[in-house]
């Protein structure tokens, strides 16, 4: 199968750009909405703990925090609940490690202004209202991991890992090893897509009884289109993690990656590898060019669905839920 990457003037790839971005656009009016987002900078409090006297703070801290200071503990942190009997003690070594202090520092420093993305959180969760009036709106928290987590969901919480979004310039990230194609993703920009990408996962969880690449393609297809509606004003390559030349590269080859699945009767296999291929991270995807980014198969689902939206009257409610995949592309009329 050949592909060609098809190179254009600046011009034409910012042209690609605004018809990629305005065509799926919702004219949706969420301004009446009235929406006051619960969200705490968690580190800020803990980091500002008076250390001699940690285990007097510590109840004050489960009573207000609850659920997330156990999920803070337990699973981001990784040093036992509140009933441990040296409790104290470990928390005590998180907050008075050299390291850890460094990374609240950069992190006090990267996100000295905060409000820009706790506006844009507050739009999107405006936009989830619409569509889903009747669920509730997550409690965010903000923390420090020392970069174990990027974002947690419990029920009724969103935690947000800060020190993963520092930048792909990062020295940490860099002297961690961590590949370029993954650090490009660890940025601000990438926090309320990330929430939402999250909030989307844990509320329609792929759990298809017949894993193959069409059913992850078409599910993740739509965690993508929720992102489309639920963040209208955010640009595609921010929402898919791709930088302007690898989506160029997508949208110039779409036929002939679609066609290689079809001829290859790829869609349908569902040996565990065989998927990994299409949908994991790298920095290509092994079955087509060097010059294709990662996770194609997402990026083709993602047109899928979109076009059996253009072509039907769903619901974004009804598209979460419906898990008949096959059905989803037969009615799509997708001809790339």
């Amino acid at each position: 199968m050949k592909f060609i990457l098809k190179i254009s003037g600046f011009v034409f790839a910012m042209c690609i750009f605004v018809i990629s971005c305005n065509e799926n656009r919702t004219k949706t009016d969420v301004s009446n909405i009235d929406l006051k987002l619960k969200l705490y900078r968690f580190e800020k409090e803990l980091f500002g703990l008076n250390l001699d006297s940690i285990e007097y703070c510590i109840p004050d801290l489960e009573k207000k925090h609850g659920e997330f200071f156990d999920l803070f503990n337990q699973k981001i942190i990784n040093i036992g609940g509140t009933n441990v009997k040296d409790y104290p003690i470990y928390l005590n070594r998180f907050l008075t490690d050299f390291l850890i202090i460094e990374i609240h520092e950069k992190t006090e420093n990267h996100f000295a202004d905060f409000n820009p993305i706790e506006e844009d959180l507050t739009q999107a969760f405006k936009y989830y209202k619409y569509y889903f009036p009747k669920n509730e709106i997550p409690t965010i928290y903000t923390y420090i991991s020392g970069f174990n987590q990027s974002v947690v969901v419990a029920d009724g919480i969103i935690g947000i890992g800060l020190d993963k979004y520092l930048g792909a310039d990062c020295d940490y990230y860099q002297k961690m090893t961590i590949p370029s194609f993954s650090r490009y993703k660890m940025k601000k920009e990438k926090i309320v897509p990330d929430v939402i990408t999250a909030l989307a996962i844990a509320e329609f969880p792929y759990n298809d009884s017949l894993d193959n690449v069409l059913n992850r393609m078409i599910y993740n297809g739509k965690i993508m289109y929720f992102l489309d509606q639920i963040l209208p004003e955010t640009h595609d390559s921010v929402k898919i993690s791709y930088t302007p030349t690898q989506l160029e590269w997508c949208t110039q080859s779409e036929s002939e990656m679609w066609t290689f699945l079809v001829e290859n009767k790829i869609l349908f296999k569902s040996d565990y590898m065989e998927i990994k291929r299409y949908f994991d991270d790298g920095p290509f995807t092994a079955s087509f060019p060097r010059q294709s980014p990662a996770r194609t198969g997402i990026w083709l689902g993602w047109q899928i669905v979109r076009s059996y939206m253009k072509n039907n009257t769903v619901s974004l409610n009804e598209l979460m839920l419906d898990k008949d995949y096959q059905k989803i592309l037969n009615l799509s009329k997708y001809r790339p």
